[in-house]
């Protein structure tokens, strides 16, 4: 009965971990063949033949560079407005361009009569100064033309920043893989007072926990109608989201913290409040370590000492190795003092 007991206590511990289908049955096999060896408190130390039947997988903690992040609301940006800009900054530009061809067919058209009209070479005063004319008001039309080039591009900049006006001026096509759904383009608002120049590279958070990595283009000029603070756009791959959608953005600012490594989600186990990680220490013997919940990113928990780069951490089967732990050693006298025969 004590047995029983026993085990029926290990299997209470383990309860609030499991998430996984058939844990419960896969734990009810196991126990019996886990052993704890002889090592440190919190350390487990499994046989190769139990290792291989328990599921368990780890990984190797990557070096990484930190810096702080904070939570911006992404908006995704209807295209349409961005493909008319293009339209118009081509127009503008290629009316600049016809203008400086008419400047240089007309000047050399006025030179051309003038030199015959001075040689007497059947040119008349009045087609002369026609072709003058003409040529001066070449000159004109090309002078309209590069202010209106010029002032369209200052429209853009004003309304949409220096970075996606410089997209627009790469012709019609510019923002065709936006309009096809090949990219997104979004709006980042930042809290209102941050003053800390973002990240190039951001993380997206869609619905359902994907997420969507995405690349500085420029600050805008606007401001979100919500948030209201300093506002950046962003590029993505398209990923099936929609003009209006909302979402939240991870967004580092400010000096990386040199030589760390990132604690995956998946590693990490709260027990007792605190969040804990199997580290395997060497092969089949695991060794549990508290782990700090000061600064994360879209992946895990940063930490700045304790672990080195290239050691592995449990990411399936950690609950397992905590029934395992929290197990009472062969003899030890029930919960609560019971001595049943």
């Amino acid at each position: 009965m004590r047995a029983g007991k026993a085990y029926q206590h290990v299997v209470a511990l383990a309860r609030p971990f499991g998430r996984r289908p058939l844990f419960g049955f896969v734990l009810a096999i196991l126990l019996g063949s886990l052993a704890a060896g002889e090592g440190h408190a919190g350390e487990i130390v499994l046989a190769q033949q139990t290792l291989q039947a328990s599921g368990i997988a780890t990984v190797p903690l990557q070096a990484t560079n930190y810096r702080s992040q904070m939570e911006g609301i992404a908006t995704v940006i209807d295209p349409q407005a961005l493909a008319a800009l293009a339209a118009q900054l081509a127009t503008a530009h290629e009316a600049v361009t016809a203008a400086k061809e008419e400047v240089m067919a007309t000047a050399a058209e006025a030179k051309r009569q003038q030199a015959l009209y001075r040689h007497g070479k059947y040119v008349s005063e009045r087609d002369e100064q026609a072709a003058v004319a003409a040529a001066a008001a070449a000159k004109a039309q090309r002078t309209s033309s590069i202010a209106n080039e010029a002032s369209t591009r200052a429209s853009a900049v004003a309304t949409w920043g220096a970075g996606l006006a410089t997209i627009a001026e790469r012709g019609l096509d510019a923002f065709a893989d936006y309009a096809d759904g090949r990219r997104a383009l979004l709006a980042i608002a930042l809290p209102v007072g941050t003053t800390a120049t973002p990240a190039q590279d951001i993380d997206i958070l869609l619905s359902g926990g994907q997420i969507l990595p995405a690349s500085l283009i420029g600050p805008s000029p606007r401001a979100d109608a919500v948030v209201q603070g300093p506002t950046y756009y962003y590029s993505a791959v398209g990923g099936g989201v929609r003009s209006g959608q909302r979402f939240a953005a991870a967004v580092p600012i400010g000096t990386a913290q040199p030589g760390g490594v990132v604690i995956p989600d998946a590693a990490v186990l709260w027990y007792a409040g605190e969040p804990w990680v199997y580290v395997e220490t060497a092969a089949g013997h695991f060794l549990r370590r508290p782990i700090s919940t000061d600064a994360r990113d879209t992946k895990g928990w940063f930490e700045a000492k304790g672990f080195k780069a290239g050691a592995r951490v449990v990411i399936r089967g950690g609950e397992l190795l905590l029934s395992q732990e929290l197990k009472p050693p062969p003899g030890a006298a029930p919960a609560g003092g019971d001595d049943d025969d």
